[in-house]
């Protein structure tokens, strides 16, 4: 019997190829739904429940996937949303509140708004003692590294790029491992001042303002290269710049870096949320959850609802890198952190709720 026949029909119970395509499309289509109905009753008042309403989807998603629990489920909430959102138009139209007339543009630049978030997020959320409690994520990601190269040796005395550093994690972990400078580069005017501040008593470690879609720095530079959650994030090529980062690269050197994958309900939720969102500023829900909420989860909010992602492919991303470096290195996701299909073995909708999951490598020159 050829592989592509169906099974023998005795076998009343082998398992059918799941395909979840029409149940992703009617939650994109509430989605779509939820979002109209938001325009349709924008006011000060209603910009009040948006926050929660956001919060309490992405954390119902966060919840299903957790639990193995069917990604469609969220379908149930969307529907709550809407059918409030429907009540609250009818109560505006009755004056209840003062509805606005709809804003035909929006005109702000996603790619800015993006930069913007991050720059005030990354201060708010590791703001005095939250930075040793949002380390901890980097300490752990830090050590898988560290045994995948080849352990702690292989840093001392070596020149390390940390390409869209944030608030500093990964600098503050790497000079303890006696590299000879450790260089972080970010964007955030704001973030600068901080950095140059936490990290002024230290000798080894440089901060740059600049940013990683254009690298300025001279070609083989350093001898690790780390790039973090970032290129995703700006509105550049990403093939370009994995190119750019691999020039700085020294012959012999590596580079670490995490790009979101493609696909799947989880992007297609973050991505409504920024659009839900447009008009609740990045100072308004850091303020409102900011003294209630876990640092590492308000991280989630400023990352997924106010960063615009660039998607990528598996298959595309390893293309891309066969081009630049002798070889690529998946890295395995770690449990609790990460979205990959290894850590979800029993998951029948990892696809559909993750897509191709998050993309993880070492790429070495």
């Amino acid at each position: 019997m050829s592989a592509l026949s169906p099974s023998p029909v005795y076998k009343a119970y082998s398992r059918l190829p799941s395909n979840h395509v029409v149940q992703e499309e009617h939650v994109a289509r509430q989605l779509d739904t939820l979002l109209e109905m938001a325009k349709q009753v924008e006011s000060p008042f209603v910009c009040e429940f948006k926050p929660m309403i956001a919060v309490a989807l992405k954390w119902k998603f966060d919840f299903l996937a957790k639990t193995l629990d069917s990604p469609f489920e969220i379908g149930r909430d969307i529907a709550y949303w809407i059918d409030l959102l429907s009540m609250l138009k009818t109560l505006g139209e009755q004056h209840w509140f003062e509805l606005v007339p709809e804003k035909t543009e929006r005109t702000s630049d996603v790619w800015e708004r993006t930069a913007n978030a991050f720059d005030i997020g990354w201060i708010t959320t590791t703001e005095g003692e939250r930075f040793r409690v949002s380390q901890e994520i980097a300490r752990e990601r830090l050590a898988q590294i560290i045994e995948l190269i080849g352990g702690k040796a292989w840093f001392v005395g070596k020149d390390v790029l940390d390409s869209g550093c944030g608030p500093g994690r990964y600098i503050d972990l790497l000079q303890d491992l006696s590299p000879r400078r450790v260089v972080g580069l970010d964007q955030g005017a704001g973030l600068i001042e901080v950095l140059r501040t936490r990290f002024r008593n230290s000798s080894l470690i440089e901060i740059v303002h600049g940013t990683c879609e254009r690298l300025e720095f001279p070609d083989s530079s350093f001898d690790f290269v780390l790039s973090n959650g970032v290129l995703h994030h700006t509105r550049s090529d990403l093939q370009t710049m994995i190119a750019d980062h691999c020039r700085v690269l020294r012959k012999g050197g590596v580079m670490f870096i995490m790009l979101i994958g493609k696909g799947g309900l989880e992007l297609r939720m973050w991505e409504f949320l920024r659009a839900f969102l447009y008009d609740v500023p990045i100072e308004s829900i850091l303020g409102r959850f900011g003294t209630v909420m876990s640092p590492l989860r308000l991280q989630g909010i400023v990352d997924h609802m106010y960063g615009e992602y660039q998607e990528t492919d598996r298959v595309e991303f390893e293309r891309w890198c066969s081009r630049f470096f002798t070889r690529a290195e998946r890295v395995p996701g770690i449990d609790g952190l990460d979205v990959t299909p290894e850590l979800y073995p029993d998951d029948p909708f990892f696809t559909a709720r993750f897509g191709c999951g998050q993309l993880r490598y070492l790429c070495y020159k």
